[in-house]
């Protein structure tokens, strides 16, 4: 794999020259790449982990922020095909599972290498529609009340106006993202996907998450953890090592 880094994949494989696979990870909706640091330095020497970090947040700040997927994804492809060196799998968490199988589906249309393997995680399935109100109809107040309800706003951010003046737009395009998006009918994918689901998420049901079956002709696995909508972050170790195991039999 490439050594060379730039803004789009951060952590780039840690620097694992005997990796056998590659890990590409998509962060939640107001979130950023600097979620996934810890997975770096924590999965074993043949994963190699890099994490996509979009425009507009942490040290891309200063960007605009995508506010639909289509164009979001095209992008992707043409940033990331370049840097897919090894197989390679996605797991996208919330916005960003339903980023990662987007992606998937866009490099199959283009004839395009494909991943292995799919973990979506703190996500309905994609062909649902969220039993929520749109973020577009939201005041500044309820929105930054979802989103604390959710686990993912730092109260030390909520209680600071300018903090919550940086991070509200950023919030509001990410929504604008899946609120906007609309999962076209299309033949299920040929890699295996396994669904990731906190038991306390007020997101998802387990029946709205096993329905991510539908989008493989390969295995799929649910796999369902304590805590909130940030299971992911509470039990990250429990999430890698159950990840560890569909990779390992993914890629056979």
């Amino acid at each position: 794999m490439k050594d060379t880094v730039d803004e789009w994949l951060m952590f780039n494989g840690q620097q694992k020259p005997a990796a056998r696979l590659q890990l590409i990870c998509f962060h939640h909706a107001g979130g950023g790449a600097s979620m996934f640091r810890k997975w770096a330095e924590e999965m074993p020497e043949e994963i190699a982990v890099s994490a996509v970090q979009l425009p507009g947040r942490e040290f891309r700040l200063r960007e605009p922020c995508f506010t639909r997927m289509e164009p979001l994804v095209h992008e992707l492809v043409k940033r990331l095909t370049p840097r897919l060196d090894l197989p390679f799998a996605f797991f996208g968490h919330s916005m960003g599972a339903l980023v990662a199988f987007e992606l998937a589906r866009e490099l199959r249309r283009r004839g395009e290498r494909e991943p292995f393997y799919l973990g979506v995680s703190g996500r309905i399935a994609p062909q649902l529609r969220s039993r929520f109100r749109p973020a577009a109809e939201l005041t500044d107040a309820q929105l930054i009340e979802r989103v604390r309800e959710l686990g993912g706003l730092p109260e030390q951010v909520a209680q600071e106006p300018e903090l919550l003046a940086l991070v509200l737009p950023i919030i509001r395009a990410d929504y604008a993202v899946i609120d906007n998006y609309t999962c076209a009918s299309e033949p299920p994918l040929s890699c295996a996907i396994s669904a990731f689901w906190g038991r306390g998420d007020i997101l998802a049901t387990e029946e709205q998450v096993f329905a991510w079956k539908q989008h493989t002709h390969h295995q799929f696995t649910i796999r369902d953890f304590p805590g909130d909508h940030f299971f992911v972050n509470t039990v990250r170790q429990d999430v890698q090592r159950a990840l560890r195991a569909d990779l390992k039999q993914a890629l056979g």
